[in-house]
């Protein structure tokens, strides 16, 4: 790190208001001029740590003039610090890795990546609603943009993200790539409004309160509804016959992951109905393991 970064990192860091202002528009100027990378990728460092809303106003707009992609990385880094850490201009910080996250304001695919992953990491902080964002993301032009919003929605594991991978599920402008995941999540999301371990804790509640004969906090019936929202989503998908062979063995296959007895109809009538073999053969496996769940 170059002497002049040091010393006006320091200016910002040790001196309040005015000081800081000087130093803080210094490494924006930097940021926004110099020639030399690693100077930049200091400045953009540095600035994300004095973490105020002038460094995000400079970030915002380095950004959008910034050719090399390692600094625009590095930005969307110095945003994510600002807007986890609750900083002053922690929403506009927010808003400005949206901006990045978006195939309209960056042309880049591995710096949308990690915009959207930061803002996925902020859903977790309760800082926003992740859902509408990954939602949108799925219409990202890259394909490995959607798949990895495909995956977050999986891990977010909320009624909300199900039904917009449900959704995803269906739709045919989407490749058949990021429905097959899209099914393979639906089947494996834990679809609780506390997510995975949220799930753990009503179902060992549901058990525990059953034994001393007092109400659970929450009711069986949730948890039936949740898993009803899954196999709805599923039986869509096989019971359309314009999908091919491979997305509904896959959706039948993601009814054996849920194990819950309102798969049961839906397997019955594949067994029963179905124009494939194959998807006869498989439902009938599935059913026998959904089955022996209801009995254990």
């Amino acid at each position: 790190m170059s002497l002049l970064l040091l010393l006006l990192m320091s200016l910002v860091l040790a001196f309040p208001a005015a000081a800081q202002n000087r130093g803080i528009q210094r490494l924006g100027d930097e940021l926004l001029n110099s020639s030399d990378l690693m100077i930049r990728r200091e400045a953009a460092r540095g600035l994300g740590r004095a973490a105020t809303t002038q460094t995000v106003r400079i970030l915002r707009a380095a950004r959008t003039t910034e050719g090399h992609t390692s600094i625009r990385l590095e930005i969307v880094r110095a945003l994510r610090r600002i807007a986890f850490q609750r900083s002053p201009g922690y929403r506009s910080a927010l808003a400005a890795i949206g901006e990045a996250a978006d195939d309209a304001f960056e042309a880049n695919e591995l710096v949308r990546l990690r915009a959207t992953e930061a803002l996925w990491e902020a859903g977790k902080k309760d800082l926003l609603d992740p859902v509408p964002i990954l939602e949108q993301q799925l219409q990202d032009k890259s394909a490995r943009l959607r798949l990895a919003a495909v995956e977050m929605l999986r891990k977010l594991g909320t009624p909300e993200a199900a039904d917009v991978l449900g959704r995803t599920c269906q739709d045919k402008s989407q490749s058949n790539t990021v429905r097959r995941k899209s099914i393979e999540a639906v089947g494996a999301v834990a679809l609780s409004a506390g997510g995975v371990i949220g799930r753990q804790i009503e179902a060992t509640n549901i058990g525990v309160t059953d034994k001393f004969g007092i109400a659970p906090i929450s009711s069986p019936r949730n948890l039936e509804q949740r898993h009803e929202r899954q196999v709805s989503y599923l039986a869509a998908v096989v019971r359309d016959p314009q999908n091919n062979s491979t997305l509904m063995l896959r959706a039948v296959k993601s009814l054996g992951q849920v194990k819950d007895k309102s798969s049961i109809p839906v397997l019955r009538q594949l067994i029963e109905s179905h124009q494939q073999a194959v998807i006869r053969k498989q439902a009938t496996i599935v059913l026998s393991h959904v089955m022996a769940v209801q009995y254990e």
